[in-house]
């Protein structure tokens, strides 16, 4: 949002003074918005804190009027931010009229619900709201939805009261779904209340805990590469996605937004001219910035910088097949929270692989591959919140660091001019070279050109 301070001259009252307006631009839209505060033209001064001049008598109230102009505005696009949800011209309009101390009948928006519409009305609101959700999402919320209707049908936020949202949640953990899933089912709620512009009830929350995440050991990841899948084309797919996700430490949520422009070419001291990841994480905003792994170079050109996407679903399906034909069997105790208390159960690992494992897998085995490096595996993940990392050139500091730990992980020769930070440059074929080095990488190198781009 960007805001600047206009004033309309050419419409002055008797005494001389003018309109003071708000110029606000946002996600391609411009509003201009009347402050209801007047002054000389020559009173006017926008880049400085006091807007009017001291010289107007009424300088003092006139400042503080803009001033709850101004954060009503920015209220709005603050509260807009946190619920993921569009700022629309109307609800500015609405806010400036208020901090102006002006009447304004409420205008109905395009997209607006009122409060006593039934949540799947509500949920087609949210639908139009964010026209580029992912099939993933979607399918969560409609699942929601289809509980809550089976719940009571045509259940409207008055009629959710702190009784009926108790016993929805009894018929849930009477269902045997775990706290984490019914998390959505309460996030989902929680949105309704914003999108029908009511404060969110302090009761309609749930504490949730999650038991410990799946992750491949070294030799179960080199089962997987080694395991041939030339019958199965689409789990070749799924092998070259999840080797990529692994190397990178990528949420699959950021695997699917990484785009050509996020992996380019950069010189490093000692290195030479390597590939590195810039990006921003959706999750939580922070910013990666690694070098990439030799492997997973060569899948990034392969794919031409695009990545084969298909939804979560079948990547959790694909996942699973993949690493049963692995022989991934051993036992792991899955623990899921049911109403407050750890449940276990033991599996198979290949039935408890998920699209998060290959991320936590690779945060495994960089930090078994640096000699417990703690600050090295947070700057992998991008939880710079959880590192003592300052600055910019955190790259020429932990590049080195995370590219000898994939080495030492992956068994792969290290020449004292690639990694050791000679002076002497890195020639450009290193990259194929050391591919091609990987003791349990070769054979899926080769079987990957057999199926088309």
């Amino acid at each position: 949002m960007n805001l600047s301070i206009r004033q309309r001259t050419d419409r002055p009252d008797k005494k001389g003074q003018c309109q003071i307006f708000f110029d606000i631009t946002w996600n391609n839209q411009q509003l201009l918005v009347a402050t209801g505060v007047k002054c000389l033209p020559a009173h006017l001064q926008p880049n400085k804190k006091l807007t009017v001049s001291g010289k107007d008598l009424l300088a003092g109230e006139k400042n503080d009027k803009l001033d709850a102009v101004l954060a009503a505005i920015s209220g709005v696009f603050k509260l807009a931010s946190a619920t993921d949800a569009l700022v629309t011209p109307d609800q500015l309009k609405s806010a400036v009229a208020l901090a102006a101390g002006r009447k304004q009948a409420a205008k109905p928006e395009a997209t607006a619900a009122p409060a006593c519409t039934p949540l799947q009305a509500l949920y087609e609101v949210w639908k139009r709201e964010h026209p580029n959700q992912s099939l993933d999402a979607a399918r969560r919320y409609t699942q929601v939805v289809a509980r809550l209707e089976s719940f009571q049908p045509g259940l409207t936020l008055e009629q959710l009261t702190r009784p009926i949202f108790m016993d929805y949640l009894s018929m849930l953990y009477e269902a045997g779904l775990s706290d984490g899933t019914i998390s959505h089912h309460v996030k989902f709620l929680r949105i309704c209340h914003r999108l029908a512009e009511r404060p969110v009830p302090v009761w309609l929350k749930i504490k949730v805990r999650y038991g410990r995440a799946v992750s491949l050991r070294r030799e179960e990841l080199q089962a997987v590469l080694s395991v041939d899948l030339s019958s199965t084309p689409y789990l070749e797919r799924e092998r070259e996605r999840m080797l990529f996700q692994t190397l990178l430490l990528l949420r699959d949520s950021d695997l699917r937004r990484i785009k050509p422009h996020h992996i380019t070419e950069q010189e490093l001291v000692g290195f030479g001219r390597l590939h590195v990841l810039e990006f921003y994480q959706k999750k939580t905003g922070e910013e990666v910035r690694l070098p990439v792994p030799p492997a997973a170079v060569a899948i990034w050109q392969r794919w031409e910088g695009k990545v084969p996407n298909v939804t979560q679903q079948k990547r959790n399906m694909y996942l699973k097949e993949m690493a049963r034909a692995a022989g991934l069997e051993r036992g792991f105790v899955r623990v899921r929270y049911h109403q407050g208390q750890p449940l276990e159960e033991v599996l198979p690992l290949w039935q408890v692989v998920t699209t998060h494992t290959p991320r936590h897998t690779g945060a495994d085995l960089v930090l078994w591959g640096s000699n417990g490096d703690q600050n090295l595996k947070e700057v992998a993940l991008g939880h710079l919140a959880g590192a003592s990392v300052y600055g910019y050139d955190r790259i020429e500091r932990y590049g080195p660091l995370f590219l000898r730990a994939w080495a030492e992980v992956l068994a792969t020769p290290i020449s004292a001019n690639t990694f050791l930070g000679t002076s002497e440059q890195a020639d450009s074929k290193t990259c194929d070279v050391m591919v091609n080095q990987m003791p349990f990488t070769g054979a899926f190198y080769r079987v990957v050109p057999s199926y088309g781009k």
